[in-house]
């Protein structure tokens, strides 16, 4: 009884020895496979990322452009804005030369200032301001005479379309002024920048005192410089200003213009060349 006891345990205890064996045997196995299939994962994972980085970097910045945007102007033509750039169907974010193309840019009459910007890898943003109006005038266009807006520099930007409405309106009219050729991107032979720029300057400071202004006509002088001869809205006077045209001089302008109406004087024309006021009556000129 004891012996069958005995073997009986034995065999039991044997038995439950083995099956435990056999789980330690198969968990040993199973983290090894796990461990493979994570390095082969890993190294996979590896090789995409690498793979990425050599067609991001090495591959994509060297292919055609997949995007080229032209903001700020409308109107303007894209071809030509891409040929100034330097930008063709076959640049690359490498081959674009930013600098080189915002100085070739800034050479169009359309455009007062530009920035082109690569967007790494394959896209270029190119960003345009306009030249604005700062005063009209006339030129002679096939036989005519053509209205044309002049930028602060006195560049010809633009022609006036019949019947147009718009903010500009109130710009004084220019006459005088002379064009090697009187096309678009044209300046005036005389060096006048300093001038339009004081119109632009008062376009933005006191358009109400500039409104009050028909006509701005350049009288060049005999050997050097010129003055302005001013023409202001519903009034026979005219006025001569020197080229330093500021908010001052307009004031004082409209003043003249009151106190002459309220003393009845018919003034001709009003000197105010010299820093003080000097006028011709109608009747004094004619006689």
């Amino acid at each position: 009884m004891s012996a069958d006891f005995m073997y009986a345990d034995g065999q039991k205890h044997e038995t439950v020895s083995g099956r435990r064996a056999g789980r330690t045997a198969r968990g040993g196995k199973t983290p090894a496979k796990a461990d493979k299939l994570l390095i082969r994962l890993g190294i996979l994972v590896a090789g995409i990322l690498v793979i990425e980085l050599v067609w991001l970097c090495g591959i994509t910045p060297l292919l055609p452009l997949s995007s080229v945007e032209v903001t700020g102007i409308s109107g303007i033509d894209r071809a030509l804005v891409l040929s100034r750039s330097g930008i063709s169907s076959r640049s690359s974010y490498f081959t674009v030369n930013a600098a080189q193309a915002e100085k070739n840019l800034s050479e169009l009459y359309q455009v007062e200032s530009v920035r082109v910007v690569k967007r790494y890898p394959d896209t270029v943003q190119i960003f345009l301001e306009p030249r604005l109006p700062a005063a009209l005038s006339l030129i002679n266009s096939g036989g005519r005479l053509a209205p044309v807006y002049l930028d602060k520099r006195g560049m010809i930007i633009g022609f006036c379309e019949d019947g147009k409405k718009s903010t500009v309106e109130a710009l004084p009219i220019i006459s005088g002024l002379k064009f090697e050729r009187p096309s678009l991107g044209a300046k005036p032979l005389d060096p006048m920048e300093n001038f339009f720029a004081r119109l632009d300057a008062l376009n933005n400071t006191a358009p109400e005192l500039l409104a009050l202004i028909s006509e701005i006509r350049v009288n060049k002088k005999i050997y050097n410089g010129f003055d302005l001869v001013l023409y202001p809205v519903n009034s026979g006077i005219k006025f001569r200003l020197e080229p330093e045209l500021n908010e001052d001089s307009l004031r004082y302008m409209i003043l003249m213009i009151d106190v002459f109406k309220e003393t009845g004087l018919d003034v001709d024309e009003v000197d105010l060349r010299n820093g003080t006021a000097s006028y011709v009556v109608k009747e004094a000129y004619s006689g």
